[in-house]
């Protein structure tokens, strides 16, 4: 009952890689047929299943394959499938005390959506800003212009009308 109320998928293993158990939204999930998961179903068929729809399929499967196959207790294994190009499927693989275990995926495409959304407002964002400072660096020029412009102006205005009076103090 709880397997089947958990968003997540699960698939439980034997000691000898045979499926013992799984949830509806493994099936889901994985997006294999209903028909071949059978109990006894061996986790290498699942494997080859699975690799035909996964990108990277052959490396995700060789991965599953060295970790089931790892004698001597086996360190828990996280990774990342991508199913049909756009379901990213976030994967935990754990042993459990009989030698047998239990693989679960996540569906976390919204939140890598999401992700990659804000690491492209991010990036505008960044933009923006570098445009709006290169803006403002050659407004600040502009003005630093003008002002060195006024103060010459002034410089020689005040020159041209205090000679005048200057020389008639002189006379």
């Amino acid at each position: 009952a709880t397997l089947d109320h958990i968003d997540q998928g699960v698939c439980i293993f034997d000691a000898t890689a045979r499926l013992i158990g799984w949830n509806e939204r493994a099936v889901e999930l994985l997006a294999l047929n209903r028909s071949r998961f059978r109990p006894g179903l061996d986790f290498d068929e699942l494997v080859a299943r699975l690799a035909q729809r996964l990108s990277a399929g052959a490396q995700v499967g060789d991965l599953l394959r060295d970790w089931v196959s790892t004698r001597g207790g086996r360190k828990p294994l996280r990774f990342e499938l991508v199913r049909d190009g756009d379901v990213i499927l976030d994967t935990f693989a754990q042993e459990m005390p009989d030698r047998g275990f239990v693989i679960s995926f996540t569906d976390v495409s919204a939140e890598r959506r999401a992700i990659a959304g804000l690491s492209r407002a991010n990036e505008t964002l960044e933009a923006r800003v570098a445009e709006r400072t290169l803006e403002l660096g050659e407004a600040l020029a502009h003005a630093e212009r003008a002002n060195a412009t006024r103060s010459r102006f002034v410089a020689a205005a005040s020159h041209d009308l205090l000679q005048p009076l200057s020389a008639a103090k002189l006379f």
